[in-house]
């Protein structure tokens, strides 16, 4: 039996292996929220959601939701960035994340 239909989720503690944006202060954190997977550039992934207007860009994005258009659930900590510092969009670390 196949199990290519599976559904990806997050695994507790498995998106916390990731030691990404520790040196950046979290400003607000997300709870829950659906959101689309969108491929910024040749090799960085992006999160559109309702209600924001600046894209996250989560640095610890399993590969098996880096796909251009994917449905997701997820939840996660938005980051400080600093009027100096240039950003596509908003340093954000999942901590929860599961295909919709």
């Amino acid at each position: 039996m196949s199990n290519s239909n599976k559904k990806y989720a997050s695994k507790a503690g498995e998106l916390k292996e990731t030691d990404c944006h520790s040196d950046l202060k979290t400003v607000a954190t997300i709870d829950k929220k659906e959101g689309e997977i969108f491929l910024l550039d040749n090799v960085n992934f992006g999160i559109h959601y309702k209600g924001n207007t600046m894209p996250l860009l989560p640095c610890n994005l399993p590969a098996a939701l880096q796909k251009a258009g994917k449905k997701i659930i997820f939840s996660g900590a938005i980051k400080e960035t600093k009027p100096e510092e240039l950003w596509a969009g908003t340093p954000f670390v999942l901590t929860k994340a599961e295909e919709k």
